[in-house]
């Protein structure tokens, strides 16, 4: 077995894997300020892109490129169920209702 000094991911360069992370918060902190600005309050969000090869190569995103941004915003009952676990509300749900919980949940904002 190979020692690595950043564990949990292929690359080892410390000065890409320091770009990345600063990268990573730049997002994070993108989508904040946009929910800040325009009066958002979500749970979690998030952001998929598939066949990128061919984007990168044109240095922008093409039509080979899938993606998709959504922003979650959860109902109460999720929260309870899922999130805080409260056994009071949990008591007397069955599998059934918690699907239904789950199914019931859909993104506050979409982009495809």
């Amino acid at each position: 077995m190979e020692d690595k000094k950043i564990y949990g991911q292929q690359c080892q360069d410390e000065k890409l894997t320091y770009k990345f992370r600063q990268f990573h918060k730049f997002i994070v902190d993108q989508i904040i300020n946009f929910c800040k600005c325009n009066n958002i309050v979500i749970d979690e969000f998030h952001l998929n892109a598939d066949s990128l090869a061919g984007s990168i190569e044109y240095g922008s995103w093409q039509p080979c490129t899938d993606s998709c941004l959504s922003f979650e915003k959860f109902t109460e009952d999720y929260k309870k169920a899922f999130i805080e676990m409260d056994r009071d509300f949990l008591k007397d749900k069955t599998k059934k209702d918690l699907d239904l919980i789950k199914l019931d949940q859909e993104p506050y904002l979409c982009s495809m």
